[in-house]
């Protein structure tokens, strides 16, 4: 598996462990097990640092699968390997920002948290536009009847891209 293709598998793994170190920071964590080991409780400037760290790799993720998109969308090939894999992060991605949401964030870090919640949603939002676009390989086009000819729709189609061009 390449770094690329583990990315996005150690970002979520890195933010849930994230969710318990927030547990371990406000002390409610006692835990009398034998096989633990005694281990520093991270600082809020700690966590600060990772949430940063974090909300960047998704950040990345979301150019990197915004690329996917544009490509994906003048494809005619379909991959089923990617296809599978983008089901799998898509699942993951959408129990994290639920995972995210139901945290308990420490008041310093609100800002952070949210900033990091964001950036995971942007990407959802990629995985979901991807497997969108996947999911119509499996779909015919519907055929309409019509009085229009060709050329003439073609017009209409020129006409509202350039007007949509226009307004953004």
């Amino acid at each position: 598996m390449s770094i690329k293709a583990a990315a996005p598998t150690a970002l979520i793994v890195a933010a849930l462990a994230l969710v318990g170190d927030y547990t371990n920071l406000s002390g409610k964590s006692s835990s009398s097990s034998p096989k633990e080991c005694l281990v520093e409780k991270p600082t809020v400037t700690d966590l600060q640092g990772v949430i940063t760290g974090l909300t960047r790799g998704w950040r990345e993720l979301d150019t990197v699968f915004s690329k996917n998109i544009t490509s994906l969308a003048s494809s005619t090939l379909f991959d089923d390997e990617r296809f599978l894999r983008n089901i799998e992060l898509l699942k993951a991605t959408r129990q994290l920002e639920d995972d995210l949401r139901r945290a308990q964030v420490p008041l310093a870090l609100t800002e952070d948290h949210e900033a990091l919640r964001r950036a995971v949603a942007k990407v959802r939002t990629r995985l979901a536009t991807i497997d969108s676009l996947y999911k119509q390989f499996f779909s015919r086009p519907q055929a309409f009847e019509s009085e229009l000819s060709s050329s003439a729709l073609r017009d209409l189609a020129d006409h509202t891209s350039h007007r949509l061009r226009e307004l953004t």
